[in-house]
């Protein structure tokens, strides 16, 4: 289903418009680069007959739910709220730092047009500041976590504008390393997105750190572009292993992924390339060549679409789509379109064109600022797909589409269009208890008015229940959230929590950012299928039921 709106006449200014401000890319050239059609090692593992879940199967009865028993209100508490100076983009992710078995919060903050932000870490019992880490530069990507300087407890890394990168010591907010800028790797350095953590390719017992080094904010529409990076970092000394630029000399936005199809089959990192008006891809390298310091024969696993120049922003979600024992891959591009890949072979499983579904579609573009959430939504054992696009070109937006994907069909469940713009991505939780994935959607950004030239600010949380198919809301509030929220077990007590991030304003003085903690007053499922950003291991992979 599809629900219509009329559009009020005001132009609703993508957050990301003033918030990621800059990040606009132009190229000089759209030239198209092919596949290089690498052949892949796979295992001898059985290929599923098709139809993978024919009426009358043992698997599709997996996910059946009873609307009666799903017909539950969630109900939302305010356990306590933080907040502080600087606006927020980064989403939460969370870790025990200080051993009292509560999950603490970590996050960035900061103001672009300043060159200030920080990294603090919130107490997960009480919301107060456990420390706080000074930067020159908006930290926008979100938190990972590891040991990285043999103390056996977890310490933090992240990054941000103004090449800003920082790994703290996650008990006493001390600087381990910061990113040093005058690495003559490179003449130039740009933005730092969320990274992984890779194994250890120094021999010092240390895992290192993969990440991207892309955006230039001070190019204007029109100007050359320079290349993204590629890095690995060592995780106990900051020092820079491996770069290597974009294969098609494209800026990088998308936070990189280590992707393995099968425990027998090769790691491989992917990256996208290209921007809001700028063509690229999503590639395929191997950790062999980029310790090299040369990605050139990566594989362009998709391709922007005739004639677009638009590239790849969001990391893509890593699952098992099709049953076969390997991990595909769920792709939303920024020219609108939902891809499954299969991991064999990199072949398409299927395609939507989120555009031809947009107020009855077509409509001329969609555009995709965030992974989609993987869950269970259907009757049977193949995972779905749920995602938000943004309706309009960069940098205008009139609102956004949210639509639910059959995972075994690339069948449209269900879609609703509005007129507020979501840039967060969804998650996926049984929050009922009743086998069938609820969805959380966040929508929240900025409308300008043009009768009076001022924004009006919105934060709307909906539960989106695949049972009913029905939604209700959780809350409206005149915030604007940038971040993905986190759904967590934050106390360990067997319910559930909702942790959140808002802004009040673009600029100081003005902005400020919250964080809250919500008791949500729901028992903790056994399986999270989606329940952060970069899902709920923050590595891109949907943690499966089976």
């Amino acid at each position: 289903m599809s629900t219509n709106f009329e559009y009020k006449g005001a132009a609703i200014l993508v957050l990301i418009s003033l918030i990621l401000v800059n990040l606009a890319s132009v190229s000089d050239s759209t030239e198209n680069h092919e596949k290089t059609g690498k052949t892949r090692t796979i295992p001898d593992l059985p290929i599923p007959a098709q139809p993978l879940c024919p009426p009358g199967s043992d698997c599709a009865n997996t996910h059946t739910c009873s609307p009666s028993s799903s017909n539950q209100t969630l109900e939302v508490e305010t356990s306590w709220t933080a907040t502080g100076s600087n606006r927020m983009m980064s989403s939460p992710h969370v870790i025990d730092l200080n051993g009292d078995g509560v999950l603490d919060i970590v996050t960035g903050t900061g103001i672009e047009e300043e060159s200030t932000g920080s990294i603090i870490a919130l107490d997960g019992a009480n919301g107060s500041i456990l420390w706080e880490v000074n930067a020159s530069g908006e930290m926008f990507s979100s938190a990972q976590f590891a040991d990285l300087d043999g103390d056996a407890n977890f310490d933090v890394i992240l990054g941000g504008r103004n090449h800003q990168l920082f790994a703290v010591n996650g008990i006493n907010g001390s600087i381990i390393w910061q990113f040093d800028s005058s690495n003559n790797e490179r003449s130039k350095w740009f933005q730092f997105y969320t990274g992984q953590f890779i194994d250890d390719q120094n021999a010092d017992g240390i895992v290192d750190w993969l990440t991207s080094n892309g955006g230039d904010p001070l190019k204007q529409p029109g100007e050359p572009r320079d290349s993204g990076y590629l890095l690995v970092i060592s995780g106990s000394t900051g020092e820079v292993l491996s770069v290597a630029d974009t294969p098609d000399s494209r800026e990088t936005y998308m936070s990189p992924l280590i992707y393995q199809p099968h425990p027998e089959m090769t790691s491989e990192i992917l990256f996208g390339t290209g921007g809001e008006t700028w063509d690229g891809g999503l590639w395929a390298t191997s950790i062999t060549d980029l310790m090299s310091g040369d990605i050139s024969n990566a594989t362009r696993i998709v391709d922007p679409a005739p004639n677009v120049a638009k590239g790849i922003m969001a990391p893509p979600a890593i699952v098992d789509m099709n049953l076969d024992g390997i991990q595909d891959l769920v792709v939303s591009t920024f020219d609108g379109r939902l891809i499954v890949l299969d991991g064999r072979n990199y072949s398409e499983i299927w395609t939507v064109d989120v555009k031809e579904h947009v107020h009855n579609g077509p409509v001329p573009d969609a555009e995709s600022w965030a992974s989609a959430a993987i869950g269970y939504f259907t009757n049977d054992s193949i995972p779905d797909v749920f995602s938000h696009f943004t309706i309009g070109a960069f940098p205008m937006y009139s609102g956004s589409i949210s639509i639910m994907i059959d995972g075994a069909t690339g069948q449209i469940l269900w879609s609703e269009d509005t007129s507020h713009t979501s840039f967060t991505s969804p998650l996926a939780v049984d929050l009922n208890g009743d086998g069938r994935d609820e969805i959380l959607m966040i929508r929240g950004g900025g409308e300008l008015f043009s009768d009076s030239g001022e924004y009006v600010f919105y934060n709307e949380a909906s539960v989106f229940n695949t049972c009913l198919m029905s939604s209700n809301t959780l809350f409206n509030q005149s915030q604007m959230s940038i971040g993905t929220p986190t759904i967590v077990d934050l106390d360990l007590d067997g319910d559930l929590e909702l942790i959140t991030t808002t802004t009040t304003g673009y600029t100081n003085p003005t902005a400020t950012w919250t964080v809250s903690r919500m008791d949500l007053n729901t028992t903790t499922p056994q399986n999270m299928s989606w329940a952060a950003y970069l899902g709920t291991n923050y590595d891109a992979v949907f943690e499966s039921d089976s």
